[in-house]
């Protein structure tokens, strides 16, 4: 078929798309339409014989006659309908018909996503007027920002004392971090009735797993009927340790990745596997919704900037003595760093060795031992952490931790034999 051809029959799908959207949510709340159906099939196709025919002037003439004609039609309907959704959504048919000459797959998906904001106007009044909160809406607007304005305008390069640091990578983990937190708010508040402990423990091991072993025991110590949900939200946060170190790596130095990639999934996989048991167990057992909604209240944490700032700056300081070990004591150095700093955080010390790694300061062989001994310490402090629910919760933890630390040195030292 001919380009022009698709060119205005998509023009045309537009302009049908949003008339009978418009044309449906009036009649459903009783207003008059100011424009419907026809109106702005034809709209479209006027935005698309404007783009189309050289006259250079036609389509601004075009785009200043609807927009004319939409203020008369504002005019005669503001007392029933004072919003001006339709007459804005008037004037994108235009320029969307135009844009179908030329681009029409991107015309076509930016009307759809158009229609779709407007189909959904219910819903998103909703969630902005009742279902947020100002905190959350704060959150939101934080992250837009770390994401969208501070991290793009950031150099790409190694700065700053013994050149440790790139402002860049810092910002995007940073921004990861943020991301992780929010999506563990998210579906707590969402699913936190619903899925309970174990699903608020996934994603609260997103922003500190060690935290949400320590809340979970604290929860089996307040409520022993949740024991099984909180040693599977427990080890599910050792999930997300996991998930985290692999995108972190991902995200500094793929080299790195290549050579950790399959012994810190084959502990992801021993430690979804526990968890999957005690899981089992726990909706077995059927504990009661009451407990399940004060863990979820205990374990669930909105986005939080001061965690990733913390976070930012415990690595931050990890990169320091890193490059400070290798500029004067050696590599060797950088094994008892990472160890020393994965007490404290795993993730942090992974991406501190992952970032020289990606500096070419040091081999990807070489920063497999680091973050495996980070991986460790930290897995030690969980244990720690356990010990506060009793016995029973402590040993049902340590089990699915220490298999997972098994299956990944295993995987480690295999690999290490192999090569």
């Amino acid at each position: 078929m001919d380009q022009t051809v698709v060119a205005f029959c998509v023009a045309l799908g537009i302009g049908l798309g949003f008339g009978v959207e418009r044309e449906r949510s009036q009649a459903a709340e009783g207003a008059e339409a100011a424009a419907g159906l026809r109106t702005f099939a034809i709209a479209s196709l006027c935005g698309a014989l404007g783009a189309f025919l050289p006259s250079a002037g036609l389509l601004p003439a075009v785009l200043l006659g609807v927009a004319a004609l939409a203020a008369v039609g504002y005019r005669h309907t503001a007392a029933k309908d004072p919003g001006l959704t339709t007459e804005f959504a008037l004037l994108c048919t235009v320029l969307l018909g135009a844009l179908a000459i030329t681009h029409p797959a991107l015309a076509a998906g930016i009307a759809t996503v158009l229609v779709s904001l407007l189909h959904g106007k219910a819903s998103l009044h909703r969630l902005v007027r009742s279902a947020l909160t100002r905190q959350e809406v704060s959150d939101a607007l934080a992250l837009a920002v770390a994401a969208l304005v501070v991290w793009p305008l950031l150099p790409d390069r190694y700065m700053g004392p013994l050149e440790a640091w790139n402002p860049r990578t810092l910002w995007l983990v940073a921004v990861l971090v943020m991301m992780m937190g929010a999506a563990g708010h998210i579906a707590t508040r969402v699913f936190g009735e619903k899925a309970g402990l174990p699903l608020t423990g996934l994603f609260g091991g997103f922003v500190s797993s060690v935290a949400t072993v320590a809340s979970m025991a604290a929860l089996v110590r307040k409520a022993p009927a949740t024991r099984d949900a909180a040693v599977a939200a427990a080890l599910l946060s050792s999930v997300a340790t996991f998930a985290q170190m692999l995108l972190l790596l991902a995200a500094t130095s793929a080299a790195a990745l290549r050579v950790l990639a399959i012994p810190l999934a084959a502990g992801l996989a021993t430690m979804a596997a526990c968890a999957g048991v005690w899981l089992w167990r726990a909706l077995r057992r059927q504990a009661g919704q009451e407990d399940a909604r004060v863990g979820a209240r205990a374990a669930g944490q909105r986005m939080d900037w001061r965690v990733a700032a913390g976070f930012v700056g415990l690595m931050a300081l990890l990169m320091l003595v890193n490059a400070a070990s290798r500029t004067w004591s050696g590599a060797g150095v950088l094994l008892g760093v990472a160890l020393a700093g994965g007490f404290a955080d795993a993730h942090a010390a992974t991406v501190s060795v992952a970032a020289q790694v990606a500096a070419g300061r040091v081999s990807a062989e070489a920063a497999v031992w680091p973050v495996l001994a980070a991986f460790s310490a930290n897995t030690a402090t969980k244990l720690v952490a356990a010990a506060a629910g009793g016995a029973a919760f402590a040993w049902r933890v340590a089990a699915g931790l220490l298999l997972a630390a098994a299956s990944t040195w295993g995987a480690a030292l295999a690999l290490a034999a192999w090569r």
